[in-house]
């Protein structure tokens, strides 16, 4: 088995369980952890106008990816299993 099947197979276990509530949180705290971090260093180095679009660009993009782990925790991914 090469690294791509590997790969693909650690892909299709974690893509067809469902999230759990922890995992959920877990996400949530360090998108809010990742979004500071990224939004301070943007300010410190380039100013508050891009530090704010950054953190603006990085809350959309967690968000869409928190509600798309959310549904589907809540509906699972059967589409994934052989």
């Amino acid at each position: 088995m090469g690294i791509i099947e590997r790969i693909e197979d650690e892909y299709l276990d974690v893509s067809s369980s469902r999230a759990t509530i922890r995992e959920l949180l877990e996400l949530f705290v360090g998108s809010i952890v990742f979004v500071l971090g990224a939004s301070a260093l943007a300010y410190y180095l380039l100013g508050g106008t891009v530090a704010l679009a950054v953190a603006g660009l990085l809350t959309v993009i967690f968000a869409v990816t928190l509600v798309s782990q959310a549904y589907w925790a809540l509906t699972g991914r059967d589409d994934y299993r052989e």
